[in-house]
């Protein structure tokens, strides 16, 4: 009896042993198997946070997991470990400007543990600064319904490139503004709902290292819509109708708000006020009557001119007779300094005068002269004002002598010229073959 017990105890041992090593055989062992990558979260730039991610893993659980940034060339190559930076956020520095980061991750359990690489971030920039007005933007155009107004950008400093957006809003008397639907352009149609309002317009700077906001300066308030000029009284010519005389155009009168101006357009007509056509030049208020007028017609278009366009009154037509003749005196004072090309070797006591009496088309004329370089080698008539080199248009006398006298027979432009104050008096001599002393022609009587 005794020995079959021992053999019961020693097989129960070889049971229990047994039993043991077949637990062992069937656990299944597994350390970390990565199947995603981990992932680098945040902007690419020094002084901003990157968060990375652990990726996907696979295996016997729990996992814990480590990080180690690292710092690449601009490619993503040639990676260096960054000393300290082992949590999972990392705040790039100075020193990555113009590099890339790249996180390695471990990961670990029971039966071992893994690497995984992420991708490299793109090239980390500077930090740059936030933009910052240094100008006020300004509003420009008329605060009337129906105008646009548009608002500059103001200055800013700020890291480049810099864009902007913009909000109008609408302020009441008080100060209170808010925002108009739909109006965030840079220019803004002005609406009836406006008028009796300021305008501003909220703009909003952005770069990469943040935006800011500013509001321009208010416009006046706003106005209701203006109308053109209204003629209510045609323009009216005053001065007498004869050749070398000067006509005298008057507004008219006119209602419509705002009217900044007049312009003024003389016309050519026959007889009777028709078949007008423009006389090149003559924009002025008053119109100085020549011969080319004689037997026509002048008339004068005066045009208002506002804010909201422009309205045109027409004269009568007032009627130049052709049977006038023109009658004047002329003078002329004769000066080296009146000269365009300073002359050479002129005394400044240098002189001459010039007199002319005009009937019609003949002018009278007398010429003296002294103290020049030399004896004229000619005189005449000059087209041109003071100032100014103008064409020859008759000869008084070559080899001239003082007291030099005679009589010519005048076209219509050369009167028109005279009378009209554009036409002077020029001596040569050999030594200034371009003038020594010259004056202008005035009407004295």
């Amino acid at each position: 009896m005794r020995r079959i017990r021992l053999l019961l105890v020693a097989s129960a041992s070889v049971l229990a042993l047994s039993g043991s090593a077949l637990a062992a055989s069937l656990r299944t062992t597994a350390s970390p198997t990565n199947s995603a990558l981990p992932t680098i979260g945040g902007t690419d730039r020094s002084g901003r946070t990157l968060t990375a991610t652990s990726g996907t893993w696979a295996g016997t659980t729990p996992i814990s997991y480590a990080y180690q940034w690292q710092r690449c060339n601009s490619s993503g190559s040639s990676c260096a470990t960054i000393g300290g930076a082992t949590n999972q956020n990392y705040v790039a520095s100075s020193s990555d400007v113009g590099m890339t980061i790249r996180v390695e991750v471990s990961a670990s359990n029971s039966d071992g543990s893994n690497q995984a690489l992420s991708a490299p971030t793109g090239t980390v920039a500077a930090l740059g600064t936030a933009p910052a007005s240094t100008k006020q933007p300004d509003p420009s155009g008329k605060a009337e319904d129906g105008h646009t107004v548009t608002v500059d950008n103001g200055s800013w400093t700020g890291s480049k490139p810099i864009t902007f957006s913009y909000q109008w809003q609408s302020c009441i008397a008080g100060g209170a503004c808010t925002d108009i639907a739909s109006a965030t352009g840079k220019r803004y149609l002005i609406v009836t709902s406006q008028v009796g309002s300021a305008l501003r317009a909220v703009v909003t700077a952005t770069n990469s290292a943040g935006k800011t906001s500013t509001f321009s300066n208010l416009t006046a308030v706003v106005g209701s819509k203006s109308t053109s000029p209204l003629n209510t009284s045609v323009p009216v010519i005053s001065g007498s109708l004869l050749v070398g005389h000067t006509l005298q155009a008057s507004t008219g009168v006119w209602t419509g708000l705002g009217t900044t101006g007049f312009g003024y357009q003389w016309t050519r007509c026959n007889t009777n006020g028709t078949s007008c056509a423009s006389i090149s030049g003559a924009t002025g208020q008053s119109y100085g009557v020549g011969q080319v007028d004689l037997g026509n017609a002048l008339r004068v278009d005066v045009t208002a001119t506002n804010s909201t366009g422009t309205t045109s009154a027409s004269s009568a037509a007032s009627v130049i007779a052709a049977n006038l003749t023109l009658s004047a005196r002329l003078s002329a004072v004769l000066r080296a300094n009146w000269e365009v090309n300073r002359p050479k070797g002129t005394s400044s006591r240098a002189a001459g005068q010039f007199t002319g009496k005009l009937s019609g088309k003949t002018l009278r004329w007398r010429l003296t002269f002294s103290r020049l370089s030399g004896r004229p080698s000619s005189a005449g008539l000059y087209k041109g004002l003071r100032g100014a080199t103008g064409e020859a248009f008759k000869t008084l006398c070559r080899r001239c002598y003082s007291a030099s006298h005679g009589t010519l027979t005048l076209t219509a432009s050369q009167l028109d010229a005279i009378v009209r104050g554009g036409a002077y008096v020029n001596i040569r001599t050999a030594r200034n073959p371009r003038g020594e002393i010259r004056g202008q022609l005035n009407r004295v009587g």
